[in-house]
Parts: C-alpha cells; sequence; structure tokens
C-alpha cells in the first residue's frame, strides 16, 4: 500500500515572503486580511508536510503551528502597533525562507 506523502513545495512560502515583506507599503484593510488567510494556510500547509512526510515533530512544525495560531483570520489576533506588526512580519518571513532552504527536495 502506497503511503500518502505531501509534496514540499517552495512556491508557497516564497508566495508568503513577498507578501509579509509587502506589509511595508500602505494597503487597504482587505490586504491584511488576505495576508491573514494566506500565511494562515502555508503555515499548516508546511506543519502538515513536516508531520505526514517526515514525521518530524520538533521546532519547525510548533514554529509553523504558533504561526498559524498568530496569522489565523477566524480568530484573529490583534496588536494594534504597526510597528510591532512590521518585526513580526519580516521575522515570519526570514522563518519560511529557513523552512524553504532546510526542508526542499534535492
Amino acid at each position: 500500500m502506497e503511503e500518502n506523502n505531501i509534496k514540499f513545495y517552495i512556491i508557497p512560502g516564497i508566495i508568503a515572503i513577498v507578501l509579509l515583506l509587502l506589509t511595508f507599503f500602505n494597503w487597504p484593510y482587505g490586504f491584511y486580511t488576505f495576508l491573514r488567510w494566506i500565511v494562515t494556510a502555508i503555515a499548516i500547509y508546511y506543519a502538515c508536510y513536516l508531520y505526514q512526510s517526515l514525521k518530524i515533530k520538533d521546532f519547525w512544525f510548533w514554529a509553523l503551528v504558533v504561526v498559524a495560531v498568530l496569522f489565523n483570520p477566524i480568530v484573529p489576533i490583534y496588536i494594534y502597533n504597526k510597528s510591532t506588526w512590521g518585526i513580526i512580519d519580516v521575522v515570519v518571513a526570514i522563518f519560511f525562507g529557513i523552512i524553504v532552504v532546510k526542508f526542499k527536495e534535492k
């Protein structure tokens, strides 16, 4: 019987990085809602990949869970200081960059 492994793609990570870095410009509120959906979905996708395909439940998995919770659009966490969100966005963009480099299939 064949295992149902999730494939790792770098494109979602690159999309998340670009969107997170675009937050330095002024956008309508809808952009930030869209960002929450995309970042949450990508964090869940990568967490599922680590858990199902690599059987990893370490720092990387739990950090992705934290990112998914922080950016989730269903029960949003509001941080009203834009500069704090800017720091979070850069840290998460760097984190996704590390995920893409560390786990891409060779």
